[in-house]
């Protein structure tokens, strides 16, 4: 996993009611997903968010964590059935005993060094019937392919590209990543951003109007995240697209250049 500072574990109900008002974050769409009644383990569980997230949208499921940093690992225990404070690795026993219906990795597998390694050893723990949830960041999103047109690859606290990302993803690459597992993919989630409301702004400075409509009508460019419903055995795969539609990309990026033109032209006269 990784290291984070403890008071950034720490949100107000505020931040809960915006990931249930937002249909293109991923936690909005894993709490429609899980059934009512259903047993679900929370792995990298980290304040309990899916915790607060389910019920707060009246949600009753039986909810349990995994979370290896300590005092994030308090903050969730009031909303989970049991925390367990450590590493998936070091529950193995309860994994297999307890029979999930679902378990969910809510922008984890981007922080291990070896996501094949973790998936398979996890899915070799899982009853067959189990589904998994993941979310993983797009780094094919279209904020970070303009940046780089403009030479901007930079880490930042929060994101895309946030500094404690040991592994990047397309939409291909991940996939490939579950069939390596022996996870068949049941549901495609698009979770789809604006390149104008997103980190990447302000970087965005050499793209033409034509590489950005080119980019505009590309669902997978739109993506920021993606999330998937794994399954253990072949399946239909389902896709869904939530979020900023193409049109939505095309207005914010015409709104925004007389913001950059005005950036471009201070920067200058520096």
């Amino acid at each position: 996993m990784f290291d984070r500072k403890d008071q950034t574990y720490v949100i107000g109900d505020e931040t809960i009611d915006k990931i249930l008002s937002d249909s293109a974050h991923p936690l909005c769409q894993i709490a429609k997903l899980l059934p009512e009644g259903s047993a679900v383990l929370d792995i990298g569980a980290g304040n309990g968010m899916l915790g607060r997230v389910l019920r707060r949208a009246g949600k009753s499921v039986i909810l349990d964590g995994i979370e290896p940093n300590e005092f994030a690992a308090n903050l969730a225990q009031p909303f989970y059935r049991t925390v367990y404070k450590g590493y998936a690795q070091d529950f193995s026993r309860e994994i297999q005993a307890l029979a999930y219906d679902y378990v969910v990795l809510a922008d984890v597998i981007e922080h291990i060094p070896d996501p094949g390694k973790f998936l398979g050893e996890l899915v070799g723990n899982l009853n067959k019937a189990t589904r998994v949830i993941i979310s993983i960041p797009n780094v094919a999103f279209g904020g970070v392919r303009l940046a780089l047109l403009n030479g901007s690859f930079d880490y930042v606290d929060s994101g895309l590209l946030e500094s404690t990302h040991l592994r990047f993803f397309t939409l291909d690459s991940a996939r490939r990543l579950f069939e390596h597992v022996n996870l068949h993919t049941k549901r495609i989630c698009f979770l789809q951003r604006s390149f104008y409301r997103m980190e990447f702004a302000r970087k965005l400075l050499k793209a033409s109007p034509g590489t950005i409509l080119k980019l505009a009508n590309n669902p997978n460019a739109r993506a920021y995240q993606y999330l998937f419903v794994l399954e253990q055995e072949p399946c239909e795969t389902d896709i869904k697209h939530y979020g900023a539609g193409a049109l939505g990309v095309m207005i914010d990026a015409v709104a925004a250049r007389p913001v950059i033109i005005q950036f471009v032209r201070r920067w200058r006269a520096r």
